[in-house]
């Protein structure tokens, strides 16, 4: 299949204004010492790169901005959260254990080692991801409307649940820093269907720009690495990673919340209710 010349330099274009913004990034992290920065630029660098992208191709109003519009609703309340949550707060401990292993190599090697494995990899899947988005800028046309508005439909209902998610999540934490929250996990609200449903909400989030896409013509079926990325990354790296903390830190706990309680893609009515 032979992409429209436009459809390539739209993404070239994209491409090179979120490797300009993670490798900002970077410097900004070296001279804090901290490359968890790059998890609260994770989102706002998609809203970025779009934007930039949608000036320098000189995009009409219309399907552009509207997803745009829902892009930056997105990025915004991910990265203040994460802001909010990490403000004041020493690095990351993934990064804290990353960052003293690779010390043993020398201060060069921690530097490039950070770009490489922290920034340009995140830069990388921030690409891949994005990847409907940068399809809807280039071709701007949308052939199957019902189609489209299915997808901006489900793309609404992933950040509405994603974010109700983390507010019960947050408040929960809060009762526990508290000490008036007696339960030692949060299996109410959302969490009593599955287990990570803002994971849940993230991936159909990203299922609903490739549909929205795919109203453009088959051909943007290739937007689908999209979803398929974002959902590999919940379910086979960061899901197992939470998974095997809980597991450790409140094991018999966790177990009795597994046996009722299904993972965090497909949320079910909680099992073995009495």
């Amino acid at each position: 299949m032979q992409l429209d010349p436009t459809i390539l330099s739209t993404a070239g274009i994209f491409a090179t204004l979120v490797l300009l913004s993670v490798t900002t990034v970077f410097l900004f992290a070296q001279l804090k010492q901290d490359n968890s920065v790059m998890d609260i630029f994770y989102g706002p660098i998609f809203a970025l790169s779009y934007w930039g992208t949608w000036h320098l191709t000189g995009q009409p109003d219309g399907v552009p901005t509207l997803i745009g519009g829902l892009l930056t609703l997105w990025s915004v309340r991910l990265g203040l959260r994460i802001a909010r949550k990490n403000w004041g707060k020493p690095e990351d401990p993934r990064y804290a254990t990353w960052r003293a292993a690779w010390r043993a190599n020398g201060t060069l090697y921690v530097i490039v080692r950070s770009y490489l494995q922290v920034n340009l990899l995140q830069g990388l899947i921030i690409i891949l991801v994005a990847s409907p988005l940068w399809w809807l800028l280039a071709v701007e046309i949308v052939i199957w409307p019902v189609v489209f508005y299915s997808g901006v439909a489900l793309m609404l209902f992933g950040l509405l649940y994603e974010a109700a998610a983390d507010w019960q999540l947050d408040r929960f934490l809060a009762r526990k820093r508290a000490g008036t929250e007696s339960e030692t996990l949060m299996t109410a609200g959302l969490f009593r269907y599955s287990r990570r449903p803002n994971y849940f909400g993230e991936a159909t989030i990203w299922w609903g720009f490739a549909f929205a896409a795919l109203s453009s013509g088959l051909a943007a079926g290739l937007t689908f690495v999209s979803p398929f990325v974002i959902t590999y990354i919940l379910t086979r790296v960061t899901g197992p990673i939470l998974e095997d903390y809980f597991l450790e830190h409140y094991p018999d706990a966790y177990r009795a919340y597994m046996a009722k309680t299904p993972n965090f893609l497909i949320p079910t009515l909680r099992k073995n209710e009495s």
